[in-house]
């Protein structure tokens, strides 16, 4: 599976960077995100978030497996299933470019719901995106 959205958000690149890898910022733009602890400053850091969905939660760990500012920053993902999201900022103009992409391997019984998975990425990204732009335009 891999979902991929991009938005133009009117500010610097190294404003966009600095506010998505700040781990703090992330519940202003974070769906669904109950908590985060842990910072992205270096390739291997880790990050511990707990998320709930349609009132289940969940624990993950990413680990940053990317991280060249003001330009990518990426993570990986090991449980419950194997996952890359990665952000890249880039200028368009006087504004910030970022776009997203998740990619994740589906197996066992899950990956019978790969295309309602597909979907839900998809429509996530676009949601996330769309407040990630809201919050840093009013800053």
């Amino acid at each position: 599976m891999q979902a991929r959205a991009s938005v133009l958000i009117d500010c610097p690149v190294e404003t966009a960077f600095a506010f998505i890898a700040d781990t703090a910022n992330d519940r202003a733009w974070r769906s669904h995100l109950d908590s985060s602890r842990g910072r992205a400053t270096a390739v291997g850091d880790r990050i511990s978030q707990t998320y709930s969905y349609q009132g289940k939660g969940k624990s993950v760990e990413l680990e940053v497996s990317e991280f060249e500012p003001p330009e990518r920053l990426g993570y990986v993902i090991h449980e419950p299933a194997r996952a890359r999201m990665s952000f890249h900022c880039r200028p368009d103009g006087t504004a910030t470019r970022v776009s997203v992409t998740i990619s994740a391997n589906l197996s066992g019984p899950i990956a019978l719901f790969e295309g309602r998975a597909q979907k839900e990425a998809d429509k996530l990204l676009k949601t996330d995106l769309d407040r990630l732009k809201r919050a840093l335009e009013q800053k």
